[in-house]
């Protein structure tokens, strides 16, 4: 009688460990599936308050001493999902409106962020990680003292604006990777309902980077 309530003790703990085991599994595929598609509404969250977006894929906030703090765009960081490295100017560099600010690199794939404004770099974030796309999207990159603020602001987009022009530029660089795609492999690639999933820029050679970036970066 004893054996045979330590066998059904033994079943009931087993499969209740199980249980847990299996949900715990399914648990952590499901997290692993919303962190894996990138939602417009969800890396727009995750801009800093009261930023403004620029046409270069980055944000930037104006500080009270009229230097500006800016930062890559979570779109763009998203889309890369991490860098092996990442490279930028260095404190007390002159940068011009348009030129190279920061490098992302991804094995022998780069991607150059361009500055959206001409001035001195202040500061660098030395604790700045590009290998987590989901921090990297709110950390700040440098700090610039821009030489005509007035005169670049007028491109730019905050609030109501900034939500329609990611909308428009979110669109058409989906449009971008199922051109880019050969038709078999769009639905490997696109998550369900055509969405970019994070880091699908990594599923495309060097050639189409430098294509994205031609066409999103300049």
């Amino acid at each position: 009688m004893l054996v045979v309530i330590l066998v059904i003790l033994t079943f009931i703990v087993g499969g209740t460990i199980d249980y847990f085991i299996q949900r715990k599994k399914k648990n952590a595929m499901t997290a692993q599936v919303e962190v894996n598609n990138l939602s417009l509404p969800k890396i727009m969250n995750m801009l800093p308050a009261g930023v403004f977006i620029q046409p270069s894929l980055t944000w930037s906030k104006i500080q009270d001493n009229g230097n500006l703090m800016l930062g890559v765009h979570p779109m763009l960081a998203g889309l890369i999902g991490g860098s092996d490295t990442i490279e930028t100017r260095h404190k007390g560099d002159h940068v011009k409106k348009g030129e190279t600010l920061i490098t992302l690199q991804n094995g022998a794939k780069e991607l150059h962020v361009k500055s959206p404004v001409s001035g001195d770099i202040a500061s660098i974030n030395a604790d700045l990680n590009a290998s987590s796309w989901e921090k990297f999207s709110t950390s700040w990159v440098c700090n610039i003292n821009p030489e005509n603020i007035s005169a670049d602001i007028s491109n730019w987009f905050i609030g109501e604006k900034a939500g329609e022009w990611v909308n428009e530029k979110f669109q058409q660089i989906k449009n971008f990777f199922m051109q880019s795609l050969p038709r078999k492999q769009m639905g490997m690639t696109m998550a369900d309902g055509g969405e970019a999933p994070i880091g699908v820029l990594q599923e495309f050679d060097k050639e189409t980077w430098q294509a994205f970036e031609a066409r999103f970066c300049n």
